[in-house]
């Protein structure tokens, strides 16, 4: 008999993991934030800081939707997108950077669960837009 393995399992109902996931996230973007104030406007995406960046990002852009927080694994997912897909010669902008932390830290200050709504869209958007910005600048 084959096991059937259940890969949409969320774990937002077990409120011990919920704040377990919180606390780390929580302690990650503080992490990101400690990062960012010390980088420069633009950094490489070879440089320490911003592979640190990118791996912790990663992390929560894979946990959060398990949690319900929908929104985290969005934004997680756009700056993961805008850093992995930047080439060698280019620079990444703080100012994206900063976006993408604020708005996790907004996130986890008010606990929103989900997509965000037309809010978390909205959200997006402004973060698409701030990377088109800082492309053509």
């Amino acid at each position: 008999m084959t096991e059937v393995v259940d890969t949409d399992y969320s774990y937002a109902e077990d409120d011990e993991l919920v704040a377990q996931f919180l606390e780390w996230t929580d302690t990650a973007v503080k992490d990101m934030r400690g990062i960012l104030d010390g980088m420069p406007d633009k950094a490489g995406p070879k440089e320490a800081s911003v592979q640190q960046v990118y791996d912790l990002t990663h992390n929560i852009k894979g946990m959060g939707s398990s949690f319900e927080f929908n929104l985290l694994t969005n934004v997680g997912a756009s700056l993961c997108k805008y850093l992995k897909q930047m080439p060698d010669d280019q620079q990444a902008s703080k100012r994206v950077l900063e976006g993408h932390v604020r708005t996790f830290e907004v996130v986890l200050q008010h606990k929103i669960k989900g997509s965000g709504g037309a809010q978390g869209e909205a959200i997006l958007q402004r973060l698409e837009n701030i990377i088109d910005e800082e492309a053509s600048a």
